[in-house]
């Protein structure tokens, strides 16, 4: 068995998703800490009149310490979601896809999950219906392992009875190949080459949050990422 790891991000990047193409099955980091500073866990960009917008899950942190991303929770301020969604229909409305999958975000910020890992999934389930990618994935916390580093891959191939890894080369210098090495475990490097597709607002802005691939391209979006560099 082939598997891949990641963080489960706000809207992830296509390159998530072609990560994913590339395995048997993905597991997400729901376990590790959730991070002090910058983080991908709680926002995304995708694209405005004006270059890049940032969308960013208000969640809250003020006297909770170190947490781990399954137990990070949401703000609940109906204020910052309606921004978000008149926000998502100025700089979509004009996109050939944009009916597709606004309803989706109506949708999840009535519903306005309080966990943030919530959050993440939605978005994550919907791309992945989207892209019509078979959506097999599991969480850290399902598959029960604790570790930290290079060693969470390794107990997470044990558990899954997998002997192969997908990592971006972009990582490589993060990853204890020897350690791996060691559990029998290969890797496969991904060299993912970020695709050019049409998009709206002029020049093209690369690693937005998929949704901008999907506003653009709608059922076309998954042979885009096909045309990607895969693994070697």
């Amino acid at each position: 068995m082939r598997f891949a790891a990641h963080q489960p991000t706000f809207l992830p990047w296509p390159g998530l998703f072609h990560k994913a193409m590339q395995a048997d099955t993905l597991v997400f980091l729901d376990q590790v800490q959730y991070p002090r500073g910058f983080s991908w866990i709680n926002r995304n960009r995708l694209k405005g009149m004006h270059g890049s917008v940032w969308f960013t899950i208000p969640v809250i942190k003020k006297g909770l310490g170190l947490q781990s991303i399954d137990k990070v929770r949401v703000l609940d301020d109906p204020r910052w979601r309606r921004k978000h969604l008149m926000t998502l229909e100025h700089c979509y409305k004009n996109a050939p896809f944009f009916q597709e999958h606004f309803a989706f975000f109506e949708q999840l910020y009535t519903r306005a999950p309080e966990s943030l890992l919530h959050w993440n999934l939605a978005g994550i389930d919907h791309i992945f219906h989207s892209l019509d990618l078979p959506g097999s994935y599991l969480l850290q916390s399902e598959i029960g392992v604790m570790a930290k580093g290079t060693g969470l891959l390794v107990a997470i191939a044990e558990k899954l009875g997998a002997s192969e890894l997908v990592a971006p080369r972009a990582g490589k210098g993060r990853i204890d190949t020897a350690l791996l090495k060691e559990a029998g475990i290969t890797v496969h490097w991904l060299d993912y080459q970020r695709p050019v597709y049409p998009q709206l607002w002029g020049e093209f802005i690369k690693d937005l949050s998929a949704m901008d691939l999907l506003f653009n391209c709608g059922p076309y979006s998954r042979k885009i990422l096909e045309r990607a560099q895969g693994v070697f």
